[in-house]
This record gives structure tokens, sequence and C-alpha cells, in this order.
């Protein structure tokens, strides 16, 4: 009896197995193949800076090996590849519910980070965990698991069918209905952006605010609704920029140095990035040949690895990288239209937000569009967390799709079945 139990255990995985890779191979056909593709050149693109900027004695010493650190920019992307491909041939479902635990454990990890996490020792930053030489930056992780949390929130709370608070009498305020709202999700956010400026890291606390603002304006609300919604955020901005400026006075002193950056004691850093980007020109002066990258622009190989890609490839490819980030932005928002469901629509968007908003800061900054901050570059910048969050968002984005085709493609039959069923063809006799 145990034998024949066995056997049948046996025939009914097997046959779930061959369920779902028959059901994998229909979604495999829409996979976005094109995003993928600029993916992956844009990693290329960041191996070959990577290598060009670090390999250099100023970095490994004279006796050092000139291929250490791209070789972990490699690890981290295999990793971060590995992770992206597990993540699109999960079920979908699976996606929702992870984004219910997300919406809890993004708070605490940031929180868990503030608690235990040890700045470096020229410097009282509380950003990442180090396990022996590697650093792991709990933010960059949160930033995807923000996405999920505020997709799934949004899609909970509209499902209800309550987006603000309808009452403005003492008795109608109450900790559900202020949950249950809008408003609710807004105190959310600028919870965990808040904890991410605590760190202090200004860079993703606003990445985070902008994915937030992103997707809630993709949810179509109306003025009437968005309006005090717009206004509390307001505040809160200036509340926190006072606080900032109280506590962490370099915060405010980044707005100083943008402002005139040529007279200002700290204003080395932005000058060597604009001279980087003067000196490669249109076409810039060769892969490796960068002079700034000699310990006159600092972290080359990090936040400002954009003046440095300037100087060696030139301002037309820097162009041309915004340009693939936009299309890679625009896939995403465009699959978002497509969408049947709310939640996976909001997931779409808010990974498009990230390749229109973490480009635009990074590069903004290094060009004295903004107030420089630190930001990686997208799939560019050495950084093991970086790159392992974002292919994780692009595997995000890449389940979304494929979900996306494979329903429209079932919608599709079934429209075909019920027009074949119901229309009988007249036969005259």
């Amino acid at each position: 009896m145990s034998g024949l139990k066995r056997r049948k255990r046996m025939t009914g995985m097997m046959n779930r197995a061959k369920v779902y890779i028959r059901e994998l191979a229909e979604r495999l056909e829409g996979l976005d193949k094109l995003t993928l593709i600029l993916a992956i050149i844009l990693f290329a693109i960041g191996i070959i800076m990577v290598y060009s900027i670090t390999s250099i004695s100023i970095y490994n010493g004279v006796n050092g090996d000139p291929s250490n650190i791209v070789i972990k920019t490699l690890i981290f992307g295999v990793i971060g590849l590995v992770a992206m491909v597990i993540i699109l041939l999960i079920p979908y479902k699976w996606i929702k519910n992870l984004s219910v635990m997300a919406v809890v454990i993004c708070p605490l990890l940031l929180l868990f980070t503030l608690m235990f996490a040890r700045g470096s020792s020229s410097s009282d930053v509380r950003s990442w965990f180090e396990i022996g030489s590697i650093k792991i930056q709990p933010a960059e992780f949160v930033k995807i698991g923000m996405i999920m949390a505020i997709a799934w929130l949004f899609d909970k709370h509209a499902q209800k069918g309550v987006y603000y608070i309808r009452g403005y009498k003492k008795t109608h305020w109450s900790i559900q209905r202020i949950w249950q709202s809008f408003l609710g999700i807004l105190i959310y956010v600028g919870l965990c952006s808040g904890l991410v400026l605590l760190q202090p890291d200004f860079g993703s606390a606003l990445i985070i605010g902008l994915i937030g603002l992103i997707m809630f304006l993709a949810t179509g609300v109306q003025w009437k609704i968005f309006k005090p919604v717009f206004w509390i955020g307001v505040a809160g901005v200036l509340v926190v920029g006072l606080l900032a400026a109280k506590f962490f006075p370099y915060q405010l002193e980044r707005f100083t140095i943008w402002a005139d950056p040529f007279n200002h004691p700290k204003g080395f850093q932005n000058v060597m990035g604009y001279t980087a980007i003067a000196l490669g020109g249109l076409g810039g002066v060769g892969v490796g040949k960068s002079t700034q990258k000699y310990g006159y622009v600092l972290e080359p190989h990090n936040d400002m690895i954009s003046t440095i890609l300037a100087e060696e490839l030139g301002v037309f490819v820097v162009f041309l990288i915004m340009v693939v980030y936009f299309i890679m932005a625009t896939r995403c928002f465009l699959t978002a239209l497509r969408c049947k469901d709310r939640f996976s629509a909001l997931v779409a968007v808010g990974v498009g937000a990230i390749f229109l908003a973490q480009p635009f800061i990074n590069l903004g900054g290094a060009s004295g569009a903004i107030p420089l901050t630190g930001v990686t570059l997208p799939l560019i910048s050495y950084g093991g967390s970086s790159l392992m969050s974002m292919f994780l968002g692009i595997g995000l984005y890449l389940n979304i799709s494929m979900e996306q085709f494979i329903s429209t493609k079932r919608l599709k039959e079934q429209r075909e079945q019920m027009i074949k069923t119901k229309v009988v063809p007249l036969i005259k006799e």
C-alpha cells in the first residue's frame, strides 16, 4: 500500500511539473527581450568602466591585483542575474504573497539597519553591514521591496473603495480610517524614507519618495483627492528638510556647494566632475585614458562613474545611455498600460520609475544640474547591493510582462471560443 501511495505521489509531482513547464514555456513567449538585452548591455559597459577606473595602482597598490574589483563586480552581477532568473520563473501569484511580507519587512529592515549597522571610521553613516570585505546596503533592496509594498497597499485599498478620508469631523477620524486611505500609504512611504534619511542616505530616501510619488500618480487619482495629499507631502518634506538641516548640517551644505562650487571650500568634488566631463567633450579621450580618475574625482567607480564615463567615452555616449534608460522605463510603463490588474500595473510603473529617477539624480548631480548626492548609476556603477537589487527589479518586471502577455493571450482565446460557439453560420438549402 505504501508503494502504491508513493507511486501516486510521484505521478502527481510529475504531472504538476509537466503543467508548470508547459505554462512556463507559454509565458516565456511574452518575455521582454529588448529590456533584458539593454540591461545586459548596460552591465557590460559597467564592467568595462569599472575595470578601466580601478585597474590603476591608486586602487590596488603597486603590486596589487588590477582585476580585484572587477571580479567582485562580476560575482555580484552573476548573483543578481541568477536572482533575476529565479524571480521571473516563479508563479505570478507568489509575487503578491511576497508583497504582503514586504509591507512589514521594509520598515523593520531599515530600523534594524539604524540600530545595528556600523558607520565607517571617517563618518557616522549607518547604511551598510560589513561581512568580511563585502558591504551589504539594505536600502538598495528596500527600493524593490517598497515597489511591491506600495503596489499591494494601493491595490488593497482601491478594492475596498477607500481613497481618502471622507469625513473631517473628529468622530470620523480613526487609526483604521487613516490607514485605509491614501494618507496611510503616504505615511508609510514617509516613514520608510525617513528611516533611510536617518542613516543618513539622502539619495536613497529621495529615490524612495519619487518612486512612491510616481506610483501614486499612476493610480489616476483625481486632483481633489491628490490636492490634500500633495500639500501634506510638501509639509512633510519641509519638516524633514528643517530637521535634516539641524541634525545633519552637511546635507544643507550640498546646496551651498552646488550654488557656487568654484568658490566653496568643499566644492572640489563638483569641480573635478565638471572638469572630467569637459575634458571628454563629445567623443571622449578613449577607454582607459582618463586623467581625473587618478585621485581627482572621488568615488569614480561608484557614485561619480558618469563623469569618467563622459571623459573616456564622451558626452554623446552618455546621452545614448540616458536614451537606453528612457527606453527601459517606457517599456515598463507600456506594459503597465496593458496589465489587467492594478497590482501588476503599479509594480511595472515602480520599476520604470527607478530607470527614470535614479539616472536623473546621478547624472544631474555629476553635471551640476542638481545638488550632488550619493546615488549609483543603475547597472553601471560598482556596488554589489545596487547591482543585485537592480537585477531583482528587472526580474520582477519581466515576470509581470510575461503574466500580462499570457493573460491577454488567454482572454483573446476565450473571446474567439465564444464567437465560435455563439455565431452559427446560416446554411442555405
